[in-house]
């Protein structure tokens, strides 16, 4: 008997079937129970804050605040339900609009279009308080803070270091190489200028030439893991007044909201995800299928590709890796010919350590991965020619991508990841490592 499953890829979905004898199991977070009343849990969180005084307290009539908050690429945290609240509630304190302003943190991704700032934050929005976006390439909005104890050069957006309060926000997730997404994410890479993410970035390699990637700069990994680290003493240099992070389902449902001090609420934040997204899983698949969960989480094949480290740890040695993302808007706008170009991981890595840049990291990552797997397969609607020069195999459908892994690996069992990058395996003691 056939198990018949259906998946989100992009708008659409993909239909695919796994006999039941080779299905190994599905593997999902805890089903977390979802808010009741969003706008009741955010007054709360904000009242009762983690590790602050309430947030009306930390404000005065007068003072000038800037909300820091995600970009186009970070949809699936529907900042335009709850951001509304959270200007409420500065407006209760005695901010007014005029002495609010969001800083839309862009990181290495490229500016918004209006009509894409109207779909993040909502049109209402974009006429009631000033929005600017952050531009890493742009020198004239950056300010140089001298350097991490890493070596980091520091440049900040210098509207987040103009006399105002500044308030992080966004949603936490696992990440693939900075352990957890959310809280000091904002400040590095979401406010720096390039110099400072390329170089916190470049700490996610083994400091041992050939060594890879660092073994703590993996998803759930924050103490020890040099990236996140990095990123919190930058963030530290800011010092930013409060945090409001919130955690949301696969399905989009907001499980919680957590406030207060910049880090203290984020490492609580990151505990609970840590309760509901770490899945103990009884033996890695020959096969692993993982998705990110369609669209807007597979924009691009950056996006897709974030859930790798996931899927990785959870495929035996050997097996076939096939990654999931329609990828409608490409590649992710990065300049990946240079990198395509070298042939090779030791080449690329070489250069990686002399020039670090993030296509290169990404290209990297894949190139790594290729060398671990029998066979990398991405299904997504890029051009096959275009997925070949990563070093990657396509494939239009899953199903088509299964028939070929079942024909290198006959009656190999399969592993299904469908919100893979919220996902972490977890397996019993003893058992080794990829």
């Amino acid at each position: 008997m056939d198990m018949r499953f259906v998946w989100p890829f992009g708008k659409s979905e993909q239909r695919f079937e796994v006999p039941d004898h080779l299905l190994l199991e599905t593997v999902e977070g805890e089903r977390v129970p979802a808010l009741p009343d969003l706008r009741a849990s955010m007054k709360e969180a904000l009242r009762r804050p983690i590790a602050s005084s309430p947030l009306a307290e930390l404000l005065r009539p007068g003072d000038r605040v800037t909300l820091v908050t995600p970009d186009h690429h970070r949809m699936w945290q529907k900042v335009s339900t709850w951001l509304p609240m959270l200007l409420g509630e500065l407006n209760r304190a005695g901010v007014g609009d005029r002495d609010i302003e969001i800083l839309v943190a862009c990181g290495t991704h490229h500016g918004l279009s209006y009509a894409q700032l109207c779909e993040l934050l909502g049109e209402r929005l974009l006429r009631r308080v000033r929005v600017s976006v952050h531009d890493a390439r742009d020198p004239g909005q950056l300010v140089r803070l001298g350097e991490s104890a890493a070596g980091t050069p520091i440049y900040l957006n210098r509207l987040a270091l103009s006399g105002r309060k500044v308030i992080l926000t966004g949603g936490i997730v696992p990440h693939a190489f900075a352990g957890y997404g959310g809280g000091r994410k904002a400040v590095v890479p979401g406010i720096s200028g390039m110099p400072t993410i390329l170089a916190n970035h470049r700490l996610a390699l083994d400091p041992r030439p050939g060594g890879g990637i660092h073994p703590r700069a993996v998803p759930g990994s924050l103490d020890g893991n040099p990236v996140s680290e990095d990123m919190e003493d930058i963030a530290s240099r800011l010092s930013p007044a409060f945090l409001v992070n919130l955690v949301l389902s696969e399905e989009g449902e907001f499980l919680g909201v957590f406030a207060g001090h910049w880090k203290e609420a984020h490492r609580e934040g990151c505990r609970f995800v840590e309760s509901a997204f770490r899945v103990p899983v009884r033996e890695r698949g020959d096969i692993v299928v993982a998705s990110r969960g369609g669209y807007p989480m597979d924009l691009t094949f950056y996006q897709a590709f974030q859930s790798n480290a996931n899927a990785l740890a959870a495929l035996k040695p050997g097996g076939v890796l096939i990654m999931v993302g329609e990828c409608s808007e490409g590649l992710g706008g990065y300049d990946y010919e240079r990198w395509l170009e070298l042939g090779g991981l030791e080449a690329i890595e070489e250069e990686l350590r002399r020039d670090f840049t993030v296509p290169g990291f990404v290209i990297y990552r894949a190139a790594l991965l290729a060398r671990r797997a029998k066979r990398l397969i991405l299904v997504s609607g890029l051009p096959p020619q275009m997925v070949r020069r990563i070093g990657i195999t396509p494939h239009p459908t899953i199903a088509d991508a299964l028939r070929e892994a079942w024909s290198l690996i006959p009656e190999g069992r399969v592993l299904l990841m469908p919100h893979a990058s919220q996902t972490i395996p977890t397996f019993k003691e003893g058992q080794p490592p990829f």
